[in-house]
């Protein structure tokens, strides 16, 4: 039977291509998952390292047993606030809030991603009508951006003298 640790510790490959991808063009699900795999399980090791049970650590940062047990094994994901009480709690010095920060940047980093890559499908599935319409939403967005008495959207919607 394996032991808790072995489920707890992920696997060296998840390590390796989360440490090798930090700032890489794609990012996975899978690794956002390894990276809060990674996550729980320094916080594991760091509990265990100070010779700190899950229900005391539970106490110290004021959440549930089950909540610290889930973290760990990266089958809930916790908000800052806990890495920030974890990190006091068990004296990790802002490591374990670092190492929060940094998985958070790759979980908002594939939502854009995700987000990027379906506003192009869109874009590449459109209607030529339908992308004119939100080229020149983009244009007339950028112009209340610009400073008054520049615009492009004249030249974009037709200058009214057959040039558009």
């Amino acid at each position: 039977m394996p032991s808790a640790t072995a489920a707890v510790t992920p696997s060296r490959a998840a390590a390796e291509r989360v440490k090798a991808n930090p700032a890489a063009e794609y990012l996975t699900p899978d690794i956002v998952a390894d990276a809060r795999r990674l996550l729980g399980a320094r916080l594991a090791a760091t509990r265990k390292g100070v010779g700190v049970t899950q229900v005391r650590l539970a106490r110290l940062v004021r959440w549930s047993r089950s909540t610290v047990a889930n973290v760990e094994t990266a089958r809930q994901f916790a908000p800052h606030e806990f890495w920030i009480a974890c990190d006091v709690a068990l004296g990790a010095g802002g490591l374990l809030v670092a190492e929060w920060e940094r998985t958070e940047a790759l979980s908002h980093r594939l939502r854009e991603q995700t987000v990027t890559e379906l506003v192009r499908q869109r874009l590449t599935h459109a209607s030529p009508m339908c992308v004119c319409r939100d080229l020149r939403r983009l244009l007339r967005l950028a112009d209340s951006l610009r400073s008054p008495g520049i615009s492009s959207t004249a030249s974009a919607e037709g200058d009214g003298a057959g040039h558009g």
